[in-house]
């Protein structure tokens, strides 16, 4: 159903552990994968505490493009646990190993969208963390198989000023699309001091994801921090359990009305 897009800008860190929280309370089968071309491996290293990753994501990814292997029926052996048992898989494609090494996967962008796109027919959304916008943008292919592009700010001056000079790149890259894709913030923290509809009016854009401002609980997802009590059911992923939610309903309903028109 959807291939959710979340990136930032510099001055805005947050991302990541949105868009692990997300992973982890998202409605449907998800896949979490670390698109960032800056390697940080984040989440092993943070909430997976050093998991090994046996090799598997991105770099094999390019390896097996190399041996002209179809990603598609590759793409979910790629993959780590986020969390063991449940009903709803949530898993984790790892990201690049080294400095350096996203410059040698831009020719295989595109096969991963599209592999990203086939596991719709799987029952799996996927979940782009796509990190910074660099000075050149993001991977054309990553943004024209989203069905919606956030980027993630927090409620602060710097975070804000940084996000103005960067999302005219992104809405350039937008514009270039051949299908327009919708673009949206996720506040991280909004009120802090600004308000999501002070921040959504000044830059033009929706607000559709708003986690809460909470460094503590923050900290579990991600540095791998002890979990509380009723860490799952406390006011930090309860909130993002309904962001991820009302997130995954409207982009469901922009789905079927795109199908729609195209009849």
């Amino acid at each position: 159903m959807a291939v959710v897009l979340l990136a930032s800008c510099a001055g805005s860190p947050g991302v990541t552990t949105t868009a692990l929280g997300m992973a982890l309370t998202w409605p449907r089968h998800v896949l979490l994968a670390d698109c960032d071309r800056d390697a940080a491996q984040a989440v092993q290293a943070g909430y997976l505490r050093g998991m090994d990753h046996g090799g598997r994501g991105l770099m094999a990814v390019a390896r097996l493009h190399r041996e002209g292997v179809a990603l598609a029926p590759e793409l979910w052996r790629q993959t780590l646990p986020l969390i063991q048992g449940g009903s709803v898989q949530r898993r984790l494609l790892p990201g690049f190993t080294s400095a350096g090494s996203s410059r040698l996967f831009e020719h295989v962008w595109a096969a991963l969208a599209d592999a990203f796109g086939m596991l719709d027919a799987q029952g799996v959304d996927v979940i782009v963390d796509a990190g910074r916008v660099s000075v050149h943008g993001l991977p054309p292919a990553l943004l024209a198989a989203s069905d919606a592009v956030l980027l993630c700010v927090r409620s602060s001056l710097r975070s804000l000023a940084a996000a103005r000079i960067h999302l005219l790149t992104l809405e350039d890259q937008l514009g270039a699309l051949t299908v327009p894709r919708p673009a949206a913030l996720a506040i991280v923290g909004p009120g802090r001091p600004y308000s999501s509809a002070d921040i959504a009016a000044q830059f033009g854009l929706p607000s559709w994801l708003e986690p809460a401002w909470d460094p503590q609980a923050a900290e579990v997802l991600s540095d791998g921090g002890d979990e509380p009590k009723r860490f799952s059911s406390g006011r930090f992923m309860g909130r993002l359990r309904r962001e991820s939610a009302a997130l995954f309903e409207r982009v469901q309903r922009m789905s079927m009305v795109s199908a729609e028109a195209a009849r």
